[in-house]
Order: structure tokens, then C-alpha cells, then sequence
């Protein structure tokens, strides 16, 4: 394997850094106090065949950001390096209470309260129109699912931050006078497949869903395990200019089938139980494809998508490495000639892998990609250049970077 690049190559941290680490040094100061890491240069040298030239700034104890170029490119970017061992904890934001709406990633980080001590925080997933601004897969803050999971990969934190990468699913059951049926989906209403929906999906059901669905009032507090709702409900009819979104404790089966709808009878009594498999994270945030999967590229990167999903584009990308120690964010710019034309999919899962990765995950990109960082007084600073003209996209939710080891809510 080449050699790290040596002490020398890295360039003299900028005046505008230097005011960066002044900020952070109190909580620099603390966390020497308690034995934890300093502001010291990370364990993990980046190989010279990762990168051409590259510029490091710690940012917090067991927190780095990288700037790098790549001539063959040429690409340019930014790497969040982060040390799970240091007192940092990742977070799934949307910046509202429900699956429903857009904001930018520096507002998204900005908005987190500064008790937490936010550093940073990249775009994360794909987005829909319809309804606006979802997330296309599944999102967990805080245990709480806001957007529910389709068939494409997360990117999930447990409660003790350990990540992991994977397919989640809804699974559930609904227990009937007559038996017990399957529940296959949650917070992701969708025709003939039968699921709930509660408060945090944050939107009225669509035309292609509600003509069937049912409301499900709780007949006593509902117990919430990991997050799911669970407990006795009784069966409402659904008024056909009423309303259709659930509010506080009540939930909407949705996606009924015929041969259900022949089971259920207004004024029932069900019991409804459903979860995340094959775990409830802490925080998760979903993208596409999978890139690596134990330091092999994924066969999807050839195929997800189109032929222009997967060519050269602005990007952004999660990788984990070190036993789960260390997780990698990591932004390429791109539609920009002379200054950086972008990465392919199969070329990203390269160059993560080069970087140490073990698993990788790729996230929304294209004008969305942006790492930003948060200085202690709050002012935030996009550290990539993003490609739309119009300066910095609305996206549906961030993976932002607390240098906090109990992040508060």
C-alpha cells in the first residue's frame, strides 16, 4: 500500500480555520479535563492513493475535515473524518416535527440547539414532490420514524451510535375479531398494502389511498415500543370530506385490501402492533445504493438508476471504517469545469474504499451535496462549492455531527 502522504504535504491551516478552532477550543479544553481526545491529528493517515493534495483542520476532538483534490478527475472535495471514540454524536435532522418539508442543510444545522455543540453536517436523502419533501426512504430522529422504509438502503445509528447499513422493513400485525393480518408498512401509505400511518408523517392521504382507509382511535394511552405504536384501537369510518391525517395518538390503516376490508367492521376493537426490522434505530437516514459492503464494491453501482444517475455528477457519501470507529462524510463536487466535474458511482465506492472504508452508502447529491460546519457562535459555512448557480438546495432532511456525547432534545 503507498505511503501516507507526509506531514509536509498538508497545507498551512487557513486565517478563517484558525477562527474556527479558537471557538472550539473551551470545549477542547473540557473534554482534556475528562481524559478524552484533544485537538490532535487523526489515527488514520489518508494514502497518497486516495488523494492528490489535501488540507486538514481538526475541528473537535476526534472531528477533522479534509479538503482534497484529485487530478484524474479532477475532483475536488471535502471529508468529515470522525472518531466514534471522542465524544460525538450523530443525528438524523429535518428541521420540522414531521416527514413534510425542506430547509437547507446549513439551516438545518444552524437550528440545532448550541447546548449539543454542533460541528457539522452533510445533506442525506433523496426527496420527494409529492408530498413535499419527504424523504424517499425511511428517517428516524431521536427513535422516532418520520418518513417510513421502501425497498433502499439506510444508513442507521443505534442507541449506543454503533452504525450499521442495510435494508430496514415495517413489520407488524393487526389482530382482528376474526384473526390476524400482517402489517407491511408505516409512514408510508401506499395502495393494497396494508400499514399505519400516525402524526409524524405530517400530511392528509392522498386520493390513491384514502377512498379505502379507516381512522384507528386508541381506547386506552397507547404504549410506544422502540418508538412504535402499539396497543387497542376502535374502527372509524373515514367522512369523504373529512379530514385525513392522523393527529396526536390516532392512526390511519391504510392500504386495505378487499379480503381485509371484509374482516373489519366499523366500531371493531383491533390491536395493532408494529416496529422497524430487524432493529429500531436511534437515528437513521436512507440513500442509494449500497457502495461497499465489507470493502467490496456493491454490484448495484453499475446498475441503480439511470446511466445518468450513475456518471459524473456533484455527490455525497457516507462511509465506515474501523470496526465502526470511524465514519467517513464525505462531498465531491462536480459540474463545474476547471474546478471540478464530478464522480461516477462506481469511482465514489473506489475512492471511499481508498479512504479506508469498509461500508459505504451513497446519498442525495447533484445540487444538494453540501458539507457545512458550525462555528460556537452559531454562524455556519458551506466548506464544498455547490453546483446550482442559485447558491445552496432545500433538502429533505441532514446527518449532522455533534461534539456532545449526550445530545439533548
Amino acid at each position: 500500500m503507498p505511503s501516507p502522504l507526509p506531514a509536509a504535504s498538508r497545507r498551512t491551516v487557513p486565517p478563517a480555520a484558525l477562527l474556527l478552532l479558537a471557538a472550539c477550543a473551551p470545549a477542547a479544553a473540557s473534554r482534556e479535563a475528562t481524559g478524552t481526545p484533544s485537538l490532535t491529528a487523526s489515527p488514520w493517515p489518508i494514502s497518497r492513493a486516495a488523494v492528490d493534495s489535501l488540507e486538514t483542520q481538526p475541528l473537535a476532538p476526534g472531528v477533522w475535515l479534509h479538503r482534497f483534490t484529485r487530478l484524474a478527475g479532477p475532483w475536488r472535495g471535502a471529508l468529515l473524518e470522525v472518531d466514534r471514540s471522542a465524544c460525538v454524536t450523530f443525528r438524523a435532522v429535518k428541521g420540522a416535527p414531521t416527514a413534510v418539508g425542506r430547509a437547507t442543510t446549513s439551516a438545518l444545522l444552524a437550528g440545532l440547539p448550541a447546548a449539543d455543540q454542533p460541528l457539522a453536517a452533510v445533506n442525506a436523502d433523496f426527496f420527494i414532490s409529492t408530498p413535499p419533501g419527504v424523504p424517499v426512504g425511511a428517517m428516524v430522529a431521536d427513535g422516532r420514524l418520520l418518513s417510513g422504509p421502501v425497498n433502499r438502503p439506510i444508513l442507521a445509528f443505534a442507541a449506543d451510535g454503533t452504525p450499521s447499513m442495510g435494508v430496514w422493513q415495517a413489520a407488524g400485525t393487526l389482530a382482528l375479531r376474526s384473526g390476524v393480518v400482517p402489517l407491511v408498512t408505516w409512514n408510508r401509505p401506499a395502495p393494497r398494502r396494508l400499514g399505519v400511518v400516525d402524526a409524524a408523517w405530517g400530511q392528509p392521504l392522498d386520493s390513491l389511498v384514502r377512498p379505502t382507509a379507516r381512522w384507528l382511535v386508541p381506547l386506552q394511552l397507547p404504549e410506544s415500543v422502540g418508538g412504535a405504536p402499539r396497543g387497542r384501537y376502535r374502527v372509524a369510518p373515514l367522512a369523504a370530506a373529512g379530514p385525513s391525517q392522523a393527529r396526536g395518538d390516532t392512526l390511519l390503516l391504510t392500504g386495505i385490501t378487499p379480503a381485509t376490508a371484509s374482516l373489519l367492521r366499523d366500531g371493531d376493537t383491533v390491536a395493532v402492533q408494529v416496529a422497524l426490522a430487524p432493529t429500531m434505530p436511534r437515528e437513521a437516514v436512507g440513500g442509494q445504493p449500497l457502495l461497499l459492503r465489507d470493502s467490496v464494491v456493491v454490484a448495484a453501482v453499475d446498475s441503480a438508476g439511470n446511466a445518468g444517475f450513475r456518471d459524473v455528477n456533484p455527490r455525497t457519501a457516507v462511509g465506515v471504517a474501523a470496526g465502526g470507529r470511524r465514519v467517513l462524510l464525505l462531498v465531491v463536487d462536480g459540474r463545474q469545469p476547471g474546478h471540478s466535474v464530478g464522480i461516477g458511482t462506481r469511482p465514489l465506492a473506489e475512492l471511499l474504499r481508498a479512504l479506508g472504508a469498509r461500508d459505504a452508502i451513497n446519498l442525495d447529491g447533484g445540487g444538494s451535496s453540501a458539507l457545512v460546519v458550525r462555528a460556537r457562535d452559531g454562524t455556519t459555512r458551506v466548506v464544498n462549492k455547490v453546483s446550482d448557480a442559485t447558491g445552496e438546495r432545500p433538502v429533505a432532511n441532514a446527518l449532522a455531527v455533534l461534539g456532545s456525547c449526550a445530545a439533548s432534545r
